[in-house]
């Protein structure tokens, strides 16, 4: 039998530890959503925690401008940043313009594009992202 129970400040450590385990399976209910946290391989020899709303996962989920946006995913998703161009090509252009006319002809050169995705590399940054969500509940089973 399935049951909610509130995350406790002890539980956090005994989920902290069952994710850096290499075969780990933790579920969570936020409102009306299960959300589900597994370790899968990512290349030949890197895990990431895959993160999956109701067991599935959807890129466009994490896309802001997308039509198929989930709110839920500013919550549980990892967000990354990229620059638009890279520390090396800035300064090329700023010694070739100057700085004023490189950020006139380029007014995104030192911008930065953010995106969310459903892959953490570590167990501590997603234990501090599920921390801040309001209600969280852990699914355990409870032994009869």
């Amino acid at each position: 039998m399935m049951v909610d129970k509130p995350v406790t400040k002890a539980m956090w450590t005994n989920i902290a530890d069952e994710l850096k385990g290499y075969f780990c399976h933790v579920r969570f209910r936020y409102q009306d959503t299960v959300v589900s946290i597994t370790r899968e391989r990512d290349g030949e020899s890197h895990t990431v925690l895959a993160v999956y709303f109701d067991g599935k996962m959807c890129a466009g989920w994490g896309s802001e401008a997308s039509d198929m946006f989930n709110p839920l995913t500013r919550l549980f998703w990892c967000e990354k940043r990229r620059r638009y161009y890279s520390a090396k090509r800035v300064a090329e252009l700023e010694k070739l313009f100057g700085k004023r006319k490189a950020k006139a002809m380029f007014p995104e050169l030192h911008d930065c594009m953010r995106y969310r995705t459903p892959f953490f590399n570590s167990s501590a940054a997603l234990i501090r992202q599920f921390r801040k969500a309001d209600g969280l509940t852990i699914i355990t089973e409870q032994e009869a």
